[in-house]
């Protein structure tokens, strides 16, 4: 029987279009906070963004990182551990109950300071411009901005406080990225971080870039904003750069001639605006009209790509292609330069818009899913609502078509589009209504609070399991912390169901998938017996006998083999028995015993005592009595 914390999961698709051998390998769930600080759990939604292949520990094992939407301003860390395992390892603290808007949509994974201990970024504080943040601002002690948790360099890590937090200057109010990008894009051995961010208004639509010098946290640090340039013509930067909002930045080698250009995307007619990265630190931004370095490439419709945009070499010609999926149609175009052709022109002859039509309106990733030697692009498929689950449909999460070869701008190089349905997988994540009429009793299930179920962002990883096939994340979305029961009533004089509000109960949702990871064989439809292993996997038992007089016997059962300690402390904390220190135990149940001694060999006195099992960042910990 499944526990309510264990994810091991046994899941099967089934395909419409090109056979895909494909298995849903993980899932990740949070749990819910018992922080008394955090009154936004019952809001957060899900997960906007997954980040990754990191490996910021440099322990050898890889991790992705998963944002918490709405959650609190809070990243996970999950790290392979093994074939078909993952194990939650990190969670940064609560930080904010406004950050929602803001951060949680965009995370990274870098090391900017090239110290060799990686670091997570994300933006947090205050994102809009409601009473609740003027208020939190008029505390000088309030801080928004990048948010840096470095490596402690303990295994995984990242600090129980922000390393640093840099207050970006000339963005007074919000901070709003779907898309943040870490690397060395200007060729200068140091990684700079890129973004869009759609400001509070007008004057904070920029796109920037970022970079840091010296050791991050040591309070000597420099930062320095290398590029800012705004998608509307600005008193601070006299261009027209197309306008509309901020939203996806890359930077891609689009001639294969060793010069990086940039890629921007902004919310106006699909802008593109395109500039280069010339020397360290200097960036050639050209100005001029239309189709010169930027264009409107959906003239009729206003969209963006929302979720950012996304670079690859999908036909291996050393030239690097842009792609997006339209927000508004979910169709996917694709910007594509041949050797010798002026980059930094955006004309019809360098983009094909639908070239693969209703891939995507949000998620998009790249990779050689199935090993056969052919690039994939995966996007999202549709929302699963209350209505598709009412009428017995199965979720259609994940789109996936094939570059077969010719021409990136051709949509004849694609495969026709294989959707990807989850039929094990119609998980219970909707409000339960009754309804009574006349006696006759039926059942449906309703809309919950945060909508329904989407996959948000994506992560290829490529083999990080090592056991042969290559992964890719999901983030979801639409995952409420709550469900409701309730009974309708039918009313026979105006033939209408009245909700009987007496009957109304609110239920934990132990369904709040946060993040699977799918992996795929060359052929067949897989299986998969799969796991992450969450903190509430590790089970402390209530110590027997209690109360206890002189010995008591303490058990715990480990979900995996892990090096834990077990220590015994006074109601002050201070520590009293050492009974495990960092040793590593085997899966299963263990017992150890606590004679009533102190460490240094004296008999404990009388009263409560605290006792702990500590796995890597993680604790459990409950209360027993020794009487004499």
């Amino acid at each position: 029987m499944r526990k309510a914390t264990n994810l091991l999961m046994v899941l099967s698709f089934l395909f419409v279009g090109n056979a895909f051998g494909q298995s849903t390998d993980y899932s990740f769930i949070v749990e819910r906070s018992t922080d008394p600080r955090a009154p936004y759990p019952p809001s957060h939604s899900g997960v906007r963004t997954v980040s990754g292949p990191h490996d910021l520990d440099g322990d050898g094992k890889m991790e992705v990182l998963v944002s918490d939407y709405t959650g609190g301003g809070r990243v996970h860390v999950l790290e392979a551990i093994g074939p078909d395992l993952w194990e939650h390892v990190y969670s940064t603290p609560w930080l904010d109950d406004y950050s929602g808007t803001g951060n949680g949509r965009a995370i990274a994974g870098g090391d900017m300071d090239g110290d060799g201990k990686g670091e997570i970024y994300f933006f947090s504080g205050c994102a809009t411009t409601s009473a609740g943040c003027a208020a939190k601002f008029a505390n000088p002690d309030y801080k928004t901005g990048l948010y840096v948790f470095e490596f402690t360099g303990t295994d995984n890590d990242y600090g129980s406080a922000p390393t640093t937090i840099y207050e970006m200057p000339d963005q007074p109010d919000r901070w709003t990225q779907e898309q943040i990008v870490v690397e060395d894009v200007d060729n200068d051995g140091k990684q700079e971080m890129m973004f869009g961010n759609n400001g509070g208004n007008s004057d904070h639509d920029n796109w920037w870039i970022i970079s840091v010098d010296g050791d991050i946290g040591s309070g000597f640090e420099t930062w320095s904003n290398e590029m800012k340039a705004s998608s509307r013509n600005r008193a601070f930067d006299l261009v027209d750069r197309g306008g509309g909002s901020p939203y996806g930045m890359v930077s891609a080698d689009l001639d294969g001639n060793g010069i990086v250009e940039l890629v921007m995307s902004s919310w106006n007619n699909n802008n593109l605006t395109i500039g280069q990265a010339v020397a360290p630190n200097t960036y050639f931004l050209p100005s001029g009209d239309q189709g010169t370095h930027w264009a409107h490439i959906n003239p009729t419709e206003d969209t963006v790509p929302l979720f950012g945009i996304l670079k690859v070499d999908i036909d291996g010609d050393r030239t690097e292609e842009v792609f997006g999926s339209e927000y508004n149609t979910g169709n996917v175009w694709v910007l594509n330069y041949d050797q010798g052709e002026n980059v930094l022109a955006i004309t019809p002859d360098n983009y094909k818009l639908a070239v693969v039509p209703g891939l995507s309106s949000l998620g998009l990733a790249a990779g050689d899913l199935d090993g056969d030697g052919n690039m994939d692009l995966i996007g999202s498929g549709v929302s699963f609502t209350h209505e598709q689950y009412n009428a017995g449909k199965d979720p259609n999460w994940v789109n996936i078509v094939e570059f077969t070869g010719g021409s990136p701008e051709d949509p004849a190089s694609y495969s026709p589009k294989t959707q990807v349905f989850f039929p094990n997988d119609r998980t219970d994540a909707f409000n339960l209504v009754t309804r009574d009429s006349a006696g006759v009793i039926t059942t449906y299930r309703s809309k919950a609070a945060n909508g329904p179920q989407f996959a948000s962002k994506f992560a290829f990883l490529g083999d990080v399991d090592n056991d042969g096939h290559n992964e890719v994340a999901l983030g979801f979305q639409g995952q409420s912390d709550s469900l409701l029961t309730f009974t309708e009533r039918f009313n026979p004089a105006d033939s209408t169901y009245v909700v009987d509000l007496s009957t109304r109960i609110a239920v934990v949702n132990s369904q709040r998938v946060f993040m699977r990871v799918l992996s795929a064989g060359a052929t067949g439809i897989g299986i998969a017996d799969e796991r992450v292993v969450i903190p509430t996997d590790y089970v402390l038992e209530q110590n027997y006998p209690n109360p206890f007089n002189p010995t008591t016997s303490i058990r715990f059962e480990l979900p995996i083999d892990k090096a834990i300690s077990v220590t015994v402390y006074d109601v002050s904390g201070r520590v009293v028995k050492t009974l495990v220190n960092n040793q590593v135990y085997s899966q299963g149940v263990h017992e150890v015993q606590w004679d009533g001694t102190t460490d240094a060999g004296a008999s404990a006195a009388s009263g409560t005592y605290l006792y702990t099992l500590k796995f890597g960042n993680f604790a459990q910990t409950k209360t027993m009595v020794l009487l004499k």
